[in-house]
């Protein structure tokens, strides 16, 4: 089962309505929802997005920055669909261009890119997996 933006937004949910709850989410997208749930972070507000990056998606669906030497809290993109792209995604420009739809975060990447929760991944906490 892929991940979609209602199972996004159930986890979120349970976040914010549990702040106190110890629970892991195998699925790194859930993980991140769950945590700005608890938080207080109602992602409902946030709208789906599509946009395009350069390079495969990671898998797990987060990207990882090598600068920092630790994952981003999303997968980054060089640019959503009419906006301007990223000043740094020409470090990225020999890769394929790929496009991904997902839930934009209200924060962005270390080099000031937007993040999203992609849906195009497993939902490896799902029972239908």
């Amino acid at each position: 089962m892929k991940l979609t933006r209602a199972r996004i937004l159930e986890v979120n949910r349970r976040g914010i309505n549990n702040p106190d709850e110890m629970l892991a989410w195998y699925t790194p997208a859930l993980q991140i929802a769950f945590d700005l749930g608890q938080r207080g972070i109602d992602l409902s507000v946030q709208p789906t997005v599509t946009g395009y990056r350069y390079g495969a998606m990671p898998e797990g669906g987060l990207s990882y920055n090598y600068a920092d030497d630790r994952s981003e809290r999303g997968l980054s993109l060089a640019a959503i669909d009419g906006q301007d792209e990223v000043g740094s995604s020409v470090w990225f420009a020999g890769r394929a261009k790929v496009t991904v739809t997902g839930l934009l975060l209200p924060y962005q990447g270390s080099d000031g890119e937007p993040l999203v929760l992609p849906y195009d991944v497993d939902d490896m906490d799902s029972e239908e997996v």
